[in-house]
């Protein structure tokens, strides 16, 4: 639940620790088996080294609530977009 955050209507998850092909099977992934979109995106860490960070797409973000969203803690549930009430 930690490793993501919900910036620009979308989720990032942060796949830093994987390497460029490891993120790319898992974007294969969570398109076929769960029809949600995503792509790869590249950044610079604070030492300058290059990881790749997972994206998904704002068409998708109602399927990655329904999907995940129940098995959040509630202090968590920002980090797909849902505001506590």
């Amino acid at each position: 639940m930690g490793d993501g955050y919900f910036a620009d209507g979308s989720v990032k998850i942060c796949t830093d620790n994987f390497t460029k092909q490891e993120v790319l099977i898992l974007t294969k992934v969570l398109g076929d088996k769960f029809g949600i979109k995503a792509t790869v995106n590249k950044r610079s860490n604070a030492n300058g080294n290059v990881v790749w960070r997972i994206n998904v797409s704002r068409l998708s973000m109602e399927k990655l609530t329904i999907l995940v969203g129940p098995y959040l803690i509630p202090e968590m549930v920002y980090k797909i977009g849902i505001k506590k009430v």
